[in-house]
């Protein structure tokens, strides 16, 4: 039987996204984001990994929803394969989630995102394990207010560039998740700017798979600084590493980032 969406906890990042949730059971959860020209990005092209916030979410409730009292999942790491661009126009798009295998320290879960028509856009496999925690955490929720409809989400996250190859991230209610960290989806989307920023990639190229892993927690009240190291550049190809250094100076997330196309 469907657990209410209230369980849903939605705050900033949900908020940043546009998603709405649909159902959330023990085996299967779904959830629904807006398409529109908030994706749009002056590097990216698109901002393919925007669909990390809504597939962080939904693969890790499927594994909070059974959780034992005292225990709340959190993302070790995700790996995501985007197929398309996310529509920038028109119906919304379907995250889905299912689950594969949970045990008493953890699970794993996978999902898509399929556009109206159901081709698939992007492919997640996140894997979690339990932490202590007094109660779910519930966080401050969604800011009064969300962005505007056509205001890109670099923008509206306040992502600076401080060197060629470096970028932060200031505090904002946009990038935090219910503990007041930084959402796991906020820094695959953050690897993905910092990444094509780092490439000059001017819209010329996409993304095509973030592998990303979460060390540690990045405390959202503070900034969050993104660090590049260009691996491969070829002429259609480039991999890039992405290092997340949370407000205490310390590695949070390590993200490696495959792009196609023709980066300058």
């Amino acid at each position: 039987m469907p657990i209410s969406t209230p369980q849903l906890a939605l705050g900033g990042p949900e908020a940043l996204v546009r998603v709405t949730p649909v159902t959330l059971a023990s085996q299967r959860a779904q959830l629904i984001v807006e398409s529109g020209p908030w994706l749009r990005d002056v590097e990216a092209g698109c901002s393919r990994a925007a669909l990390g916030v809504p597939l962080d979410d939904v693969t890790g409730y499927l594994v909070a929803a059974a959780a034992p009292a005292g225990g709340w999942p959190v993302s070790l790491g995700i790996r995501v394969d985007f197929l398309a661009d996310p529509p920038l126009h028109g119906p919304p798009m379907t995250v889905t989630g299912e689950l594969v295998a949970r045990d008493d320290r953890g699970g794993t879960t996978r999902g898509t995102v399929t556009d109206d028509r159901g081709r698939v856009l992007a492919l997640v496999v996140q894997r979690s394990h339990l932490v202590p925690v007094d109660s779910p955490p519930a966080g401050a929720g969604a800011p009064a207010a969300g962005p505007p409809a056509d205001m890109p989400l670099r923008e509206v996250l306040g992502f600076r560039a401080v060197a060629p190859d470096v970028l932060e991230l200031p505090s904002t209610a946009f990038a935090a998740n219910g503990m007041g960290n930084v959402h796991g989806g906020i820094l695959c989307a953050g690897a993905e700017f910092a990444a094509m920023s780092a490439l000059g990639a001017a819209g010329r190229a996409r993304t095509t798979s973030i592998d990303i892993v979460y060390v540690r927690p990045a405390d959202a009240g503070g900034t969050t600084t993104f660090q590049t190291r260009v691996l491969h550049r070829g002429r259609t190809l480039a991999v890039v590493q992405v290092t997340a250094v949370n407000s205490s100076n310390k590695p949070c997330a390590v993200a490696t980032v495959v792009v196609q196309g023709e980066p300058r």
